[in-house]
């Protein structure tokens, strides 16, 4: 069996800890293995750069992405940061 932590484009504590401690490790299952995560893996790079240089090209200062909240958000620090990044006025 294979765990891929989809959610986590490199390795990093809570990834090593989590995944390859408490639950690999815990479940006693024999042959568990964790997909490697993308690092710096050539081709991840350049996707990442090719998203920069059009997102740069677009002339937008963020992605119209970044102001969508998540499903039942209620965060107003979220929500007021969302609206920061997109340049809309900050409410008071």
């Amino acid at each position: 069996m294979v765990l891929i932590p989809i959610a986590f484009t490199s390795d990093h504590i809570e990834t090593l800890h989590e995944l390859d401690l408490e639950i690999i490790k815990e479940s006693k299952q024999p042959g568990i293995k964790r997909a490697e995560s993308l690092n710096g893996d050539p081709l991840f790079i350049e996707a990442l750069a090719d998203i920069a240089k059009m997102h740069l090209e677009s002339g937008e200062k963020c992605s119209r992405q970044l102001a969508l909240r998540c499903p039942m958000c209620v965060n107003l620090r979220c929500q007021e940061q969302k609206k920061f990044f997109a340049g809309q006025k900050k409410s008071e």
